[in-house]
């Protein structure tokens, strides 16, 4: 649990009861930086995006994305991007 300080000087526990967040991959063979930047304006559009994994334009063939909020639907051609795979890998509830 994070600690975090007013200016006062007290300090109170911190949590995140209640949130959702998901390890996402999304896959495509040499994914582009285009294609890159459109999946990551589609899960901005209903989620924050907490991590990014390691990218190389033209190189990557799986994106992986740690997103907190309603999460995102699995499925082929992902925000209308042709090709690329959306896969929910795990779901972190936090109670």
């Amino acid at each position: 649990m994070a600690i975090f300080a007013r200016i006062n000087g007290k300090t109170e526990g911190f949590n995140g009861f209640g949130r959702t967040a998901q390890l996402v991959s999304f896959s495509k063979t040499n994914i582009t930086q285009a294609e890159a930047d459109s999946v990551v304006q589609v899960v901005q559009l209903t989620n924050s995006i907490t991590a990014i994994g390691t990218f190389e334009a033209g190189v990557t063939d799986v994106l992986y994305m740690l997103v907190e909020g309603p999460g995102v639907t699995a499925g082929a051609n992902f925000g209308g991007v042709t090709g690329v795979t959306a896969a929910v890998v795990d779901t972190f509830a936090i109670k």
